[in-house]
């Protein structure tokens, strides 16, 4: 995974990019964030086997594949046309853009391969193959994570303020989650300087509830991300 964040941020931003169309901004943002959901059955796996072995053989792999991302695409399509309905093929058309836009991302910007062809058996692509990343620099970038979703939080909440549409309850809420997510940065800071032995059990432990969060936080505040006659020009 590249910074969940920093995918969020960049389908936040697409509405520079692609023409707009209602429920598409949101969507991408949504399709950004849902392939590292598999550090889910990763957590799960972990009764069973090693996070180790789990990791291996869930983590970017089917979440990431190109095959995954057609499937979702199709299926959206599909339904789309049986239901008449142009709204379905929109929200299909936004999550596969975001899953697209989130395996370049972590091509580019994480460490570990990447299994585009899953489940084809074919080994995995990693640019930064060559590359030894000492586990200071990893953990330092794994606790950047946090810093992040507090700066998603942020851009959400001032989406909100400059597009107040619905469930404006929330941005209390989001206020808070800007705090938590920023002193979580900071203690993971702590960790990784004095080189916690438990450092990536305490990190999934933060990391899921805080990639939810920046899901729901998303579909609550879906219609304030949803650009104005401003934004588009």
């Amino acid at each position: 995974m590249a910074q969940a964040g920093i995918h969020a941020l960049i389908g936040l931003k697409s509405n520079k990019v692609f023409p707009h169309e209602k429920g598409l901004y949101p969507a991408i943002i949504i399709g950004s964030l849902i392939p590292d959901l598999d550090i889910l059955i990763v957590a799960l796996s972990s009764i069973f086997i090693s996070i180790e072995r789990g990791t291996e053989i869930f983590h970017r792999t089917f979440s990431h594949s190109f095959f995954t991302l057609v499937i979702v695409y199709l299926i959206f399509m599909i339904f789309g046309e049986m239901k008449k309905n142009q709204f379905l093929k929109t929200l299909g058309k936004g999550i596969s853009v975001g899953i697209l836009l989130h395996i370049i991302t972590d091509t580019f910007l994480w460490f570990h391969g990447i299994h585009f062809l899953w489940p084809l058996p074919l080994s995995e692509f990693n640019l930064w193959e060559s590359t030894h990343i000492p586990v200071i620099i990893r953990n330092l970038i794994l606790s950047s994570e946090f810093l992040f979703f507090r700066i998603y939080a942020w851009f959400l909440l001032n989406q909100y303020l400059s597009n107040p549409v619905k469930n404006g309850w929330f941005t209390t809420v989001l206020s808070k989650w800007m705090k938590i997510e920023f002193l979580l940065f900071i203690a993971f800071i702590f960790f990784t300087y004095f080189e916690i032995p438990s450092f990536t059990f305490l990190f999934g432990l933060a990391y899921i509830p805080s990639l939810i969060m920046a899901i729901i936080s998303t579909l609550l505040m879906w219609h304030s991300i949803e650009p104005t006659q401003k934004d588009r020009i």
